[in-house]
């Protein structure tokens, strides 16, 4: 403590003609402490502020190197930077920046940066004190200067304070100066791509300045995408990687930067940091470094030009990666090559070229080993979303059921229990039977499989599931070209209640579905007993009523209630005054079909 006294009182004394040397003693104290914070602040309770501000106004360059240094040193300590600022430091270390020293400009930048640092007062007063444009321009001259060692160490320190000054605190004052800004960072990707640090820096600078509305303009007219390109491929450091990673990641929400990027070579790059972690895993950081590599990718599939683009008529080299992915033995891949899958099989041109080459049959091979209760749901949900998009083509479903698509789906019916995974198979399930007969009887007279439908038309945990379960049950009856044993087994299972409930749907395709399965159903055979303890009653008056239903669907409900008639005991359940107002109601319809219909039924009741 002594000597540190003794130090203070020195440059006290010389506190009119600055010298270095006490200044340099006190720093050789403070780096001899374990912890500077108890040294720090008995500086500056003993008043060194004010001795090193004058410092930093004298004459001599080395003494305004050392002040600077000092002042860098002791805003290291949180409590220290407040009382920095208040003391006025901030206008006086700004103006240092412009130093023809490279040593006083580096040391005012660290004590700039050591005051900004999770410290919005600092940032504040640098911003007033114009410290953004007085560090735009030591960006620039530091960008060409030699690369000495005390050159690299002013960009590193430099690159690191606008980090600090950026980080959590919304800069935009001057557009045409945040415009430059992005220019000279790019500069700084472009010159110092294999550098460590200091693409660190300007990446998380660029991600800080793209949180904001107007920065993320800025980031994205400038189309910052070959400088990105070219920190991913030569840049070896896993912390720069992952911040590239996660910068393209936070951009590329918009249609338009999927495309700018898809464009620039941004898929391809990051293909090659996937191939390289993970055949030379350099670090912990490979495996997270992998799966955010796999999650842009995918990211950028969702937009449709993009997409286009990177599939580039299934002969783009990306795609052709991704394919091979669904067989690797790294689970984040094969998770990310399905859901690439199910984003290219957006169009029907893909879908058809897609199940052509193979694709659908790769699916169905990694699913076959997944396609039970102890399987993988984050690869089993994504590997049914692209058979699901690949299904939806007319031409593609014959060959999806001769590709043993049912073989492998339908053993999940009886065994999957998670929600989301059920949801995606069971649209999967009704896309593949839509017109194929022979598909619909192989799901309709699985009785295991009908019993789970039922129960799952009851659930009330997953409206989805509850939902694509009754439209299943429809669209097994509308494609299965009448089987009597299909049909029945279907109504013993306790199909019509949950058929007769999708009847009242909001939607009204689903209401369309429902009516023409109950019309096959009751065509087939009406007895009391199938409807008696349904909703039926309490349906038909709202779905008659709905004024938004078109009237080629309101026929649809009314064949169906004909149908019903055929049985005198079943029909006597619908001559209640709600429905006889309403088929009184219709019988003076616009509808031609709906007025006949209606008259008839009017008869009826």
């Amino acid at each position: 403590m002594e000597e540190l006294t003794a130090s203070l009182e020195k440059l006290r004394v010389s506190s009119d003609n600055p010298s270095p040397e006490p200044i340099d003693e006190l720093l050789n104290h403070i780096h001899k402490q374990e912890d500077t914070t108890e040294v720090c602040e008995d500086l500056v309770a003993g008043g060194i502020l004010p001795l090193v501000a004058s410092a930093l106004q004298g004459s001599s360059v080395e003494a305004q190197a050392k002040g600077a240094e000092l002042i860098a040193e002791l805003a290291k300590v949180e409590s220290c930077r407040l009382e920095c600022v208040t003391n006025g430091l901030v206008p006086k270390l700004v103006e240092k920046m412009a130093s023809t020293s490279t040593g006083v400009a580096l040391q005012a930048c660290r004590a700039l940066g050591n005051i900004c640092y999770e410290h919005d007062g600092g940032r504040v007063s640098v911003m007033e004190s114009g410290g953004a444009n007085q560090l735009l321009g030591l960006l620039q001259r530091a960008a060409n200067l030699p690369n000495s060692s005390e050159d690299h160490q002013l960009r590193l320190v430099s690159t690191g304070f606008l980090l600090n000054l950026l980080n959590s605190y919304d800069t935009v004052q001057d557009q045409s100066m945040e415009a430059e800004l992005v220019d000279v960072l790019c500069q700084y990707l472009d010159k110092f791509a294999e550098d460590e640090d200091i693409p660190t820096h300007v990446l998380l600078s660029l991600t800080c300045m793209a949180d904001t509305e107007v920065g993320r303009s800025l980031v994205v007219t400038r189309d910052i995408t070959p400088q990105l390109v070219k920190v991913l491929r030569i840049n070896e450091s896993a912390e720069v990687t992952e911040t590239a990673l996660e910068l393209i990641t936070n951009i590329a929400e918009t249609e338009s930067v999927k495309t700018q990027v898809a464009k620039g070579g941004i898929c391809e790059a990051v293909v090659e940091v996937v191939r390289r972690h993970r055949n030379s895993p350099s670090s912990d950081l490979s495996p997270p470094i992998i799966k955010t590599a796999t999650d842009l990718i995918v990211l950028i599939l969702v937009g449709d030009e993009s997409m286009t683009i990177v599939y580039n008529n299934g002969s783009g080299p990306v795609y052709q990666e991704l394919v091979e992915w669904l067989t690797s033995d790294l689970e984040d891949l094969q998770i990310a090559g399905a859901l690439a899958m199910g984003n290219f099989a957006r169009s029907d041109a893909h879908c058809i070229h897609m199940v052509q080459s193979g694709i659908a049959e790769k699916l169905l091979k990694v699913l076959s080993s997944h396609n039970n209760g102890e399987g993988d749901i984050r690869l089993q949900h994504a590997l049914l979303s692209a058979l699901r998009n690949l299904s939806i083509a007319r031409q593609n479903k014959p060959d999806l059921v001769k590709q043993g698509a049912l073989d492998v789906l339908l053993p999940m019916a009886t065994s999957i229990e998670t929600f989301p995974v059920v949801f995606k198979l069971l649209a999967t399930l009704r896309m593949i039977i839509d017109g194929q007969a022979e598909a619909a009887l192989k799901v309709g007279s699985n009785g295991e499989v009908i019993k789970r439908l039922v129960g799952w038309c009851g659930t009330v945990d997953h409206p989805g599931v509850q939902g694509e379960s009754s439209r299943l049950l429809a669209w097994t009856i509308k494609n299965c070209d009448g089987d009597s044993s299909v049909i029945t087994s279907l109504v013993t299972a306790g199909c019509v209640a949950p058929l007769v409930l999708m009847l009242g749907s909001e939607h009204a395709v689903m209401v369309n579905e429902a009516a023409l399965a109950l019309v096959l159903i009751f065509a087939k055979e009406v007895k009391k007993d199938m409807v008696e303890n349904t909703k039926l009653t309490e349906v038909l008056p709202f779905v008659l009523n709905n004024p938004n239903l078109p009237a080629e669907i309101l026929a649809n409900v009314m064949s169906m209630m004909t149908a019903l008639s055929a049985n005198e005991e079943a029909f006597e359940l619908l001559k209640n005054e709600a429905i006889k107002a309403a088929i009184e109601k219709h019988a003076s319809h616009e509808n031609d079909q709906v007025k006949t219909l209606a008259t008839a039924l009017k008869e009826k009741v």
